[in-house]
């Protein structure tokens, strides 16, 4: 008998060619999406901004951090009141505190934070931590406790009353949560090299999310972005978005090439973005080589806006430098101390970016 191709009956045959059509649609369709899903970077230069005070009176203002309507940004420059406490609907300053020195209640390597409990200071080489917390009458008041020394850690974070996060780029892990009386290590080195440098390589910025438990670093030397959900004591790392660097290793210390892009100046968190602040070098240029690091007429002028997929969806090119920035999770309002011509803190609404696009 001999052997013969298999005739697929008249209605199996259509069936074998309509799915193969809706196969191939899917695919196409997909191919589309994704391209869809590339093109959907915007940048915008014209998104609206309100001016909350221009009375920043400091060589270097530091650290700024939102909570309940109050921007606190820090005065690197100062001894006395190095905190300054701004309502950010009339512009004026409610309150300064904070003091430098030997005294046991003075800080002397101060790390500014902010939760749902209130205003942090803590000083990990004193080993002292003061909660700043408005009251309803508008006075401030300061509840004084104490921590364990730890020169490991560059950035704190808490969350809640009971559990705290810090950043530990030179230890085996990058991260320490402390909650409930116990410390766990974790979180995941942007790089796999074991290096000397590390401490000084994975410096960053971190933020944390309460609304969608969510917390957000990312790295300053390389461009690197990562984020992590919290269970717990135990961080989980959901998404990373690591670019490739080019880099060697000399003496057991990793050193990237010279003309390598750097990561992130500033990291804010807002309700829906993550928002960073870099150099749009397609509209800026490269940094004008030779330029001081001290020269403030060279800082960035763009936000690089993310969902929290982290993908870069908004490129605010805004018109002038831009020195550091902070979100409140509870909208989508970005804070930022701008130089324009002198230093005034502003604040902008990233949601009004479909506004602004409608607009032109």
């Amino acid at each position: 008998m001999g052997l013969g191709l298999y005739q697929f009956p008249k209605e199996e045959k259509e069936f074998m060619q309509r799915l193969f059509f809706i196969v191939i649609a899917g695919i196409l369709m997909s191919g589309c999406a994704s391209e869809k899903k590339k093109q959907e970077l915007e940048r915008v230069s014209n998104i609206a901004y309100t001016t909350i005070t221009d009375s920043i009176y400091s060589s270097m203002p530091g650290k700024i951090t939102a909570l309940n309507g109050r921007v606190y940004w820090h005065d690197v420059t100062e001894a006395d009141n190095f905190i300054h406490v701004v309502d950010a609907s009339s512009g004026k300053e409610v309150y300064s505190f904070g003091n430098m020195g030997d005294g046991p209640n003075d800080f002397a390597m101060p790390i500014p934070s902010v939760s749902t409990e209130g205003f942090y200071l803590s000083d990990l080489q004193k080993g002292i931590e003061h909660l700043y917390v408005f009251g309803e009458d508008g006075a401030c008041h300061v509840d004084r406790g104490s921590l364990e020394k730890n020169s490991e850690v560059t950035r704190m974070l808490h969350v809640g009353k009971s559990t705290i996060i810090a950043l530990t780029p030179g230890a085996e892990n990058l991260f320490k949560v402390s909650c409930n009386g116990t410390t766990q290590a974790g979180g995941k080195f942007p790089l796999s090299e074991k290096v000397g440098n590390a401490f000084y390589l994975y410096q960053g910025n971190m933020d944390y999310n309460a609304n969608r438990n969510r917390l957000v670093y990312s790295s300053m030397s390389f461009p690197y972005l990562a984020t992590y959900s919290l269970d717990g004591c135990k961080l989980s790392l959901d998404k990373e978005l690591p670019e490739k660097i080019d880099y060697t290793v000399q003496d057991g210390n990793l050193v990237t090439a010279k003309d390598s892009k750097r990561g992130a100046m500033e990291l804010a968190l807002t309700k829906n973005h993550i928002v960073t602040l870099d150099r749009d070098v397609v509209v800026e240029g490269e940094k004008p080589k030779g330029a001081s690091p001290r020269d403030p007429s060279t800082l960035p002028h763009s936000l690089f806006i993310y969902d929290y997929e982290l993908n870069l969806t908004h490129i605010l090119n805004m018109q002038f430098p831009i020195l550091r920035i902070c979100g409140d999770s509870q909208g989508d309002v970005v804070y930022a101390i701008v130089l324009s011509p002198e230093y005034k803190l502003i604040q902008i609404n990233i949601s009004s970016i479909n506004d602004s696009r409608n607009a032109k």
